[in-house]
């Protein structure tokens, strides 16, 4: 187990944490080509911050977007807990996945670290050595309501999300 004064030392972070992840820099944030979006599936995207961050593509083009405003790492931990929750993981396997996550995205270390308030950081850091499927709940939350305010309006404005939603128009 990982005690209170071995968590610090835990914050290993580098992308080989990815790799038992099916979230990958190279993998799912690459989008071919913009034809493939439908005018209609952008203008869903436009009305509906839900419609596309659970849309493959959507999340391919808002993780671009996010990237290209050094706020990439809100989707990608976003994405994440997703995957560790749908995984249902237990015992050793919730332990290494949970300490990925933590190294990865929380950790004040980390190059991805997310921006949540210090009593939901200060919460993971406390359960970190028994965890539970939804310990990364509040801070999930917390991103969601970040990139729903702050990065999808931005991404909205974007002249290349613009130009979806006026081609074959």
């Amino acid at each position: 187990m990982l005690g209170r004064s071995t968590t610090r030392n835990a914050c290993k972070c580098n992308d080989r944490y990815y790799q038992d992840m099916s979230l990958t820099r190279k993998g799912i944030f690459k989008l071919r080509s913009k034809s493939s979006i439908s005018r209609d599936q952008a203008t869903k995207w436009e009305k509906n911050f839900d419609s596309l961050i659970n849309d493959a593509k959507g999340v391919q083009l808002f993780t671009d977007f996010a990237r290209k405003h050094h706020a990439a790492e809100n989707i990608e931990f976003w994405l994440a807990v997703n995957e560790f929750k749908k995984k249902k993981l237990q015992g050793d396997r919730l332990n290494e996945a949970t300490r990925r996550i933590y190294r990865t995205f929380i950790c004040n270390q980390s190059e991805k670290q997310i921006n949540i308030n210090d009593m939901i950081r200060k919460d993971i850091i406390r359960r970190i050595d028994e965890p539970t499927i939804t310990i990364f709940n509040e801070a999930q939350e917390q991103i969601y309501i970040l990139m729903k305010t702050d990065i999808y309006p931005r991404f909205l404005r974007d002249e290349s999300f613009i130009s979806l939603t006026a081609e074959n128009s």
